[in-house]
């Protein structure tokens, strides 16, 4: 980590979360844009229930070694667990005795998925995504954060703007951090029900991906990753997306099908066709990759 990555102010709690757990991060954190990695050390920033909090956390060989900064650091603290994996309790139920699941069970030190709890937050990352590369959108959180949430805390990512800023956003301002006009009415409409979407928690995935999709510019692949990431959802999986179906059905057929394929193909992991998925993509299971390299356009330019 760097300097400008760390607070100027002592943490406002430092602590050790125990556990005898295994721990697999990249598992655990896939698809959680309020969360980076400087120098072996993960930093969550994200607004709580009370206020916000920039949360820096490393393994350790009892646990996890936590600092956190801000008035929301108590609540950060109290749901780093989940965060991390350790409350997903259906991981034990799960057995990766498919052949292909095999062979890369053993790049993983387990296959928890994490939750962060914060389905705004979730909703407004995931629709940043929406049509545009991965480098993109991650500049385009990154600025959202820097010129209109709270950098205050220090941390490498500032909290992103809270719903009620975020409505005063013109189309110019999210212009100027990359978002068109059609992902930021999105952006808007995740800010509009913010509260609605807080009350997802806790509630079954398929119902929540449901009622996230009555939503205008809301389809099934933001609604999935958004179940998958706050609610830590071990069975949501991203349809429409890009690289997955062909990622999913290239590793189980050696053919690569669309979204109906993939589902196919998952429907005897159900309750955990997204922890699958998660192996897949991350055990660089896949067709070979003769694409041309993605065009990227910074739109603050124009």
């Amino acid at each position: 980590m760097t300097d400008t990555d760390i607070s100027a102010d002592e943490p406002t709690i430092s602590t050790e979360i125990d556990s005898s757990l295994p721990l697999d991060l990249r598992f655990a954190l896939l698809w959680s844009k309020t969360v980076t990695k400087r120098a072996g050390v993960h930093w969550w920033s994200t607004a709580t229930p009370t206020g916000n909090a920039v949360t820096a956390f490393r393994i350790t060989r009892t646990g996890l070694r936590v600092d956190t900064w801000g008035p929301g650091s108590a609540w950060a603290v109290e749901q780093l667990p989940a965060l991390v994996g350790l409350r997903d309790e259906n991981v034990n139920e799960f057995r990766p005795e498919h052949p292909v699941l095999r062979r890369i069970a053993n790049r993983f030190g387990s296959f928890r998925v994490g939750a962060t709890g914060r389905w705004y937050e979730s909703t407004v990352t995931t629709a940043i995504g929406q049509r545009v590369v991965a480098a993109d959108a991650a500049q385009s959180r990154e600025r959202l954060a820097r010129y209109h949430g709270d950098t205050s805390l220090g941390g490498p990512m500032g909290v992103l703007p809270d719903p009620t800023t975020l409505l005063t956003l013109r189309d110019h301002d999210f212009h100027r951090v990359g978002i068109e006009r059609s992902r930021a009415r999105v952006l808007r409409v995740a800010a509009k029900y913010a509260d609605r979407l807080e009350r997802l928690d806790g509630v079954p995935g398929t119902e929540a991906i449901a009622w996230m999709q009555r939503l205008p510019g809301i389809g099934p692949w933001t609604a999935g990753l958004t179940s998958a990431i706050a609610g830590g959802d071990p069975d949501a999986v991203p349809v429409g997306d890009l690289h997955v179906p062909g990622i999913v059905t290239f590793a189980f057929t050696g053919e690569v099908g669309g979204d109906d394929d993939m589902l196919e193909v998952l429907e005897p992991f159900a309750g955990h066709r997204g922890r699958v998925v998660r192996m897949l993509k991350l055990g660089g299971v896949g067709p070979p990759r003769h694409a041309p390299k993605p065009f990227r356009t910074d739109l603050s330019r124009f």
